[in-house]
């Protein structure tokens, strides 16, 4: 066991110290993949340290390396190497986190670390949250506790409010929880991409005289197509007037909370009945991990509470304790906090804020440079680590940017230098850049803009 361990602790400490020398993407058909990997089970077992030389050779070199520094586009992941450790003794342990029987020092770190969360994002004493795999499954767990709360689960009238910004991850978790297209609101945005507060309200007005029930608003906390923060403080004040839960999506965005820049532009998000984040982003953990946050955590155990003969042992005693398989979806639950536990630990907040920072200064940096080029126009400023931009040479057509724009992102892959990827803007198809690895330089930036330019004069 050791032998193994040595060989796949050296195989990720090789990977992490050679990164920045490797392209960034990498990939093989799947035909080559099922020749390589593929098969039938084997009768008899093999050597585990020529799998593992098999799983990096033909597994690991075939992936897109989303912790690389030079690695711009969706959200990325930077994770550190105090979370894999934390995330190799969790498994090494096979912890089960569903209830206090079962894991009370593992239900005690997750409650300290959201507490954590929670004086972060400034939400009160009562609230409570828990760890889950990622923003999805938070967003999903948010809208379901919002419809228990102020439904009382008769949902087939209710309906939820959005922005046209908003992660496709909501839409995904309404079509499970069965609220169809007819209850759902997707609003226009303005020229900020933040949601328009005049057609909010105008659709929750015309809905209540449809007989219809108006019952969570979603606001963004940093949308991913371009960092937007919804007007936070206009949308509570609107959930109050109209009874609504009023949700917000920070899963990448709310991290921001620990710098003054973010705060500003995160203005009221305290005052949200829930928030999502994300810890496997702009926190630097390994995925899977992502959060959900309620100002009051009864809200959680209403929503999601069962009973069952063969749990009764498992009943928690004391104020203190917990049972998370009451507080969410999952009974069998991973150790998800350990890796925030102890990566907090190990650096202090003060190394997460100063990253943080560093994120947001790098996207005004490659911002500040592209307006110095006379053929390159931003389309949305730096905002919480994120800007769009095209090539706009004289006289282009609308048409002819479009395809610019994906022409040089699928320059860029190929080239494997850096990752860019483009999405759309007023239906204008933009190159868009999210730098903020913590590891990532000004070369970088630069060396990143010039090649952007080579591609540019090649397709141009």
């Amino acid at each position: 066991m050791r032998r193994i361990g040595y060989k796949v602790i050296d195989t990720i400490v090789e990977h992490l110290t050679d990164m920045e020398d490797l392209k960034i993407h990498a990939q093989k058909s799947p035909q080559y993949l099922n020749e390589k990997l593929g098969g039938t089970i084997p009768n008899k077992g093999q050597n585990p340290l020529h799998l593992i030389d098999q799983a990096k050779q033909e597994v690991f070199a075939n992936i897109l390396h989303v912790d690389h520094p030079r690695f711009y586009a969706f959200i990325p992941s930077p994770g550190n190497f105090m979370g894999v450790m934390a995330d190799t003794l969790a498994k090494g342990f096979n912890v089960f986190n569903g209830h206090w029987l079962a894991g009370s020092g593992s239900a005690a770190i997750e409650r300290i670390t959201v507490d954590w969360l929670k004086d972060i994002c400034r939400f009160p004493k009562k609230g409570g949250g828990l760890f889950l795999s990622g923003g999805s499954m938070a967003n999903l767990s948010a809208i379901a506790t919002a419809r228990k709360i102020k439904l009382k689960d008769e949902g087939k009238r209710g309906v939820v409010y959005y922005s046209n910004q908003t992660h496709s991850s909501l839409a995904k978790g309404l079509k499970v929880l069965g609220i169809g297209e007819k209850y759902r609101r997707p609003l226009p945005t303005d020229q900020d991409l933040r949601i328009d507060i005049k057609a909010l309200e105008k659709a929750i007005k015309r809905d209540l005289k449809r007989g219809l029930r108006p019952f969570c608003i979603v606001g963004n906390a940093g949308t991913t197509n371009a960092g937007a923060v919804d007007p936070l403080e206009k949308m509570a004040k609107i959930a109050e007037k109209y009874n609504c839960w009023l949700h917000i999506d920070g899963a990448y965005g709310a991290a921001a909370m620990l710098t003054k820049t973010g705060r500003k532009a995160l203005k009221g998000i305290e005052m949200g009945d829930s928030l999502t984040l994300d810890p496997h982003k702009w926190w630097f953990q390994p995925m899977e991990m992502g959060c959900l946050l309620v100002k009051d955590a009864n809200h959680l155990k209403t929503t999601f509470q069962v009973s069952a003969e063969y749990l009764e042992d498992t009943k928690a005693k004391g104020l203190e304790e917990i049972n998370y398989y009451d507080h969410g979806i999952q009974l069998t639950r991973s150790f998800r906090a350990l890796k925030l536990y102890l990566s907090l630990k190990t650096f202090g907040l003060k190394a997460f804020k100063k990253a943080i920072q560093k994120g947001m200064d790098m996207a005004d940096y490659t911002e500040k440079l592209l307006r110095k080029e006379a053929d390159w126009k931003i389309i949305t400023p730096a905002q919480l680590g994120i800007l769009n931009f095209i090539y706009a040479p004289k006289g282009a057509s609308r048409s002819a940017i479009d395809t610019y724009s994906k022409e040089i992102a699928e320059k860029v892959m190929h080239d494997g230098f850096a990752m860019i990827t483009t999405t759309k803007i007023d239906d204008l198809t933009v190159l868009r850049m999210c730098p903020i690895h913590p590891g990532l330089m000004k070369s970088d930036i630069k060396e990143t803009i010039k090649k952007l330019k080579q591609f540019a004069r090649e397709v141009g």
